[in-house]
């Protein structure tokens, strides 16, 4: 993927884009179910995307590992190997719910922040909406892509919250801006 696809990466993680601004004209989305109350799921998937994304800019991944400190305890803790478990209710069903679904391991976590790097990374943050009350689509620039990795994002869908994560599923931007126009009541 294009380095450029990241550019304003981090303003769109804290704030939505504007319905009219310029995006790809195809975009990738996931499906969430989530385990707690939309809003809430928003609040802590964004929390967190912008901690990796952080950490990821301050990276040197050339080197054997890669600063832990912006990432939160919550997520550290089911993000440490075969036992996916920690303190929080959310993130250690959905780590448990992952690995279920997946059939994959947990993921260790310099494993996971080594996959923010944007020379390997196959998708860009976008957006998210609100479909109901507990259901949202997690929206990335995937440059078209309708296969592309993205297994690092699946696992930080479900350990913010996530009861089940459908897609990556291709859209069109319109699709995206029409969602914004009807937002969840």
């Amino acid at each position: 993927m294009s380095v450029r696809k990241f550019v304003g990466e981090l303003e769109r993680v804290d704030s939505s884009p504007a319905e009219r601004d310029e995006g790809p004209p195809v975009l990738a989305a996931f499906l969430v179910a989530t385990s707690m109350d939309a809003t809430d799921y928003v609040a802590r998937f964004r929390a967190m995307l912008s901690a990796a994304i952080h950490t990821a800019n301050q990276a040197d991944f050339d080197s054997e590992t890669i600063s832990e400190v912006l990432i939160p305890d919550w997520f550290a803790e089911v993000t440490r190997g075969p036992i996916a478990v920690g303190r929080d209710d959310a993130a250690s069903s959905g780590s448990q719910l992952y690995v279920s679904r997946r059939g994959e391991e947990p993921w260790e976590l310099q494993d996971w922040l080594f996959c923010f790097d944007p020379q390997l990374r196959g998708w860009a943050w976008w957006d998210v909406t609100q479909l109901s009350k507990d259901v949202v689509l997690l929206w990335v620039d995937s440059s078209g892509e309708p296969a592309f990795p993205c297994e690092e994002f699946r696992w930080l869908a479900y350990v913010c919250g996530a009861k089940n994560v459908d897609g990556p599923l291709v859209r069109r931007l319109s699709e995206w801006r029409q969602s914004r126009q009807d937002p969840a009541t």
